[in-house]
């Protein structure tokens, strides 16, 4: 019988068993034999097993999630201690470089090289339009190719895909856009971790910086 055809003294009293357990600590060691008397109905097999096999079986399931859980996390862990470790290589890059123009070829070779992107390209201020600054400003842009087709649109030539766009500033001061062109879909998505992606966009700005004059 579910619970939905249980009538309100049926309800009732569970309520009072159930309460009346938990407030008996030892009752099911002093009376481990109900353990294997007791049956329940299985949820994928729907055979009656003891409850101490459901327990197990919860218990299994619970073992795997835990395991499944400490997996990701070392994946997770390793992912990101590359993703440190390609990030210094770029920067060790970015201070050899001796003018604007390498400074330049560095941020977006040395990010494509490193990371697998596909395209970079930097664009300078003088190259966006008041519309591509407005929305950069409110943060760094990752989305489908297809989505906003105005926006940086003389500079995006793929068919498909997805991108990503930084604005460099430094000091208040604009220097231009790193923007990340991808065939890759899911490279570039709106809820991905933006963390590494607002770190990488300071260090080119700091690194380009040294260029600007005043």
């Amino acid at each position: 019988m579910s619970s939905l055809e249980l009538d309100a003294s049926q309800v009732e009293r569970e309520q009072l068993v159930a309460q009346w357990l938990l407030s008996t600590p030892g009752f099911f060691e002093r009376h481990a034999e109900l353990l294997t008397q007791m049956e329940l109905a299985n949820s994928h097999s729907g055979r009656a097993v003891s409850l101490q096999e459901k327990q197990m079986h919860v218990l299994r399931n619970q073992n795997r999630d835990l395991n499944r859980r400490l997996s990701d996390m070392l994946r997770f862990g390793s992912e990101n201690d590359k993703t440190q470790s390609l990030m210094v290589q770029w920067l060790e890059g970015l201070l050899a470089t001796k003018d604007e123009e390498q400074t330049c070829a560095r941020i977006t070779e040395g990010l494509n090289e490193l990371f697998e992107i596909g395209q970079v390209k930097f664009v300078s201020v003088d190259h966006l339009s008041s519309f591509d600054i407005e929305k950069l400003q409110k943060g760094i842009y990752c989305g489908a190719h297809d989505v906003e087709p105005l926006f940086l649109s003389h500079h995006r030539d793929l068919t498909d895909g997805s991108f990503a766009a930084l604005l460099l500033r430094h000091n208040g001061r604009t220097l231009g856009v790193v923007l990340m062109l991808s065939a890759d879909k899911e490279k570039f998505l709106p809820e991905m971790g933006l963390v590494y992606l607002e770190q990488l966009g300071n260090l080119a700005a700091a690194a380009l910086s040294r260029f600007q004059v005043d």
